[in-house]
């Protein structure tokens, strides 16, 4: 008997579900990617995953009820999983600042923080370098810390803030193209598995631009106080959404030539950053970055263009600020030519991708929920290839990418990109889709 198309649908969408939670029960037990052994099974899960997220594009419709039970089961089988290295960072950052210690003053490997060590202290990156971490994000490690120093507190926390997006994209979107960020594997695996804590900048980021696009447009003082403050919540957790306040600001002026309204999202959109500065900052001495650290002037990780112009000129490896120079050029014509907030983001944190000198794995997550309306291949496929990244810590002290890896990396999501360029212009000017 011939199989009727709904009925292929209906196992399609079953296997689709089964191979994302069944790639996240297989990985659960290898996320110690500092151990070469642990690499092939989690390789061999996160292609399992991603065969169920891949099958999920073939589907027509997804049930919202099986949206949900997918992306929760799916991350909650990743929570107990061994975590990466940022996380001992938050526990100890948040541990300190309840010591009465600023870990924007004194690094981990400080002789005076010596008696605070707890057993996983070796396990902190970058033990001579002092926090680059946000104020408010700093403050939320320490009412963490002060709940429970323990990691399981601190994912969960995140996997709160992750499904709290999945529920602000399926609302908009509907669960169908939400399946884009909830059956993310990347997405999946970087909140509940490896513990990063980018769910919480993009908790706030995603509900301000929601609201900003809302159909019908926002209206009334109350709600652009809002959208101000949401974005200025994102800021204050992660620094590299500062140019999307500015953009927000620098669309306020435009629509209405009016000082007052600017100035007012200016104040509400710093505000979170400052006032939870004052935490920490003592006198005029404020040092929120370690911009001295060898970390931020000469770092690599997994870069994209820095690494092809270093080919031409070596002397540029030695010179992060250059392709921070170029991302600024970059800003300000995006400033100037893109008006709605989604698209500026998406444009924007491509460009940020592209252009850093140190992009880690779990970055590539930040685009996924702007991929969500026009449903961007870049974004998709990047999904995939962003696991050829975990290769890099079992290489310790060695953290490059050979060749074959960076292209193996990388070039999906230029393909998907040049792939998806005319089907992305059509959806920004589809009602149906911002709906």
């Amino acid at each position: 008997m011939a199989v009727t198309a709904p009925s292929s649908g209906r196992l399609r969408l079953s296997a689709s579900a089964l191979l994302l939670i069944g790639g996240a029960l297989w990985m659960a037990p290898h996320g110690d990617l500092f151990h070469p052994a642990q690499l092939l099974p989690f390789w061999g899960a996160a292609a399992v995953m991603g065969l169920g997220f891949a099958l999920s594009w073939t589907m027509p419709a997804v049930p919202r009820a099986l949206f949900w039970a997918v992306a929760v089961l799916a991350r909650l089988a990743l929570l107990p999983m061994e975590p990466g290295d940022d996380i001992w960072r938050y526990l100890w950052e948040g541990g300190i600042q309840l010591q009465g210690f600023s870990p924007y003053h004194i690094p981990p490997d400080a002789p005076a923080l010596e008696a605070l060590r707890t057993p996983w202290w070796g396990q902190i990156n970058h033990p001579d370098t002092t926090a680059i971490y946000p104020p408010l994000a700093q403050l939320l490690f320490r009412l963490h810390a002060a709940l429970a120093q323990q990691v399981v507190l601190f994912k969960a926390s995140f996997l709160a803030a992750d499904l709290a997006i999945c529920g602000l994209l399926a609302a908009r979107f509907g669960a169908t193209r939400a399946a884009l960020y909830g059956w993310n594997p990347l997405v999946i695996y970087s909140v509940s598995g490896g513990g990063h804590y980018d769910s919480w900048f993009l908790l706030p980021l995603v509900a301000g631009w929601l609201l900003a696009e809302r159909e019908p447009p926002p209206q009334g003082p109350r709600f652009q106080a809002w959208i101000d403050l949401l974005l200025g919540l994102s800021v204050a957790l992660k620094w590299i959404t500062l140019p999307l306040l500015l953009h927000r600001v620098w669309s306020r002026w435009r629509q209405l030539r009016r000082p007052g309204p600017v100035v007012a999202a200016v104040l509400l959109g710093l505000a979170p950053l400052l006032l939870g500065a004052l935490a920490f900052c003592r006198g005029p001495a404020c040092p929120l970055l370690p911009t001295g650290s060898t970390f931020m002037r000469y770092g690599r990780s997994a870069e994209w263009m820095p690494h092809w112009i270093a080919q031409f000129l070596p002397w540029t490896r030695q010179i992060n600020a250059l392709h921070g120079l170029l991302l600024v050029v970059v800003v300000v014509l995006l400033l100037a030519t893109t008006a709605r907030l989604g698209v500026f983001a998406w444009r924007y944190l491509v460009a940020v991708l592209l252009l850093s000198p140190v992009v880690h794995g779990w970055y590539f997550i930040w685009l996924m929920p702007f991929a969500v309306p026009s449903q961007n291949w870049g974004a998709r496929l990047v999904s995939l290839s962003a696991f050829v990244y975990f290769v890099l810590p079992s290489r310790l002290p060695d953290w490059q990418l050979t060749t074959a890896e960076r292209l193996l990396l990388w070039l999906p999501l230029l393909f998907g990109l040049l792939l998806s360029g005319p089907l992305q212009r059509r959806a920004r000017t589809d009602p149906a889709v911002q709906r």
